[in-house]
């Protein structure tokens, strides 16, 4: 009985922490609107001489659209998350919406691992655009994070997968009784 307490309470725990998440994200949007000079000189992917100070408001509305498509999927599994962990919060473990919410918060982390190194391109190539022929840069990143990630999202799918196969076991022996 001590072990669905402290699952349920991790559960809670998580619950709140996702909840906190979905508003935290919109904020993260704001900031980089306010603070995009600061961040995009401290990133170090491009040349601060390559990138002209201070920045355009289309040039910060440019970086806020491609941080929002960066974290849109993150956010829309974070929804998912959510409900999960609502459910398991009240120790209702094997059903298959909880499979489906799991599938869907382990695509969300794909999803934005997969788009970050695109968005990362195109904000290169936003950033240098005011600069001459032959000054323009490209760059591409892909780092430990983003493979990290897939890894988790997919680690996640399979687990989805088996609460998905648990909860059709256990539907069929309620069944039987």
């Amino acid at each position: 009985m001590t072990s669905k307490d402290r699952t349920s309470t991790i559960c809670q725990v998580l619950y709140y922490f996702s909840v906190l998440s979905l508003y935290v994200v919109p904020l993260m949007l704001l900031g980089v609107w306010f603070y995009a000079d600061q961040l995009v000189a401290g990133n170090g992917m491009i040349p601060d001489s390559m990138i002209q100070h201070p920045l355009p408001v289309t040039t910060k509305t440019f970086l806020v659209l491609l941080t929002a498509i960066m974290i849109s999927p993150a956010y829309w599994g974070l929804f998912s998350l959510r409900r999960f962990l609502a459910a398991c919060s009240t120790e209702d473990y094997l059903t298959l919406q909880n499979s489906r919410d799991l599938k869907r918060f382990a695509f969300g982390l794909m999803g934005t691992a997969l788009i970050s190194p695109i968005t990362g391109a195109v904000l290169s190539v936003i950033l240098t655009l005011h600069r001459p022929a032959g000054q323009k840069m490209l760059a591409i990143n892909i780092s430990s994070n983003q493979i990290i990630l897939v890894a988790i999202g997919g680690l996640l799918f399979i687990l989805a997968n088996l609460l998905k196969r648990a909860s059709l076991i256990a539907d069929e022996n309620a069944q039987i009784v």
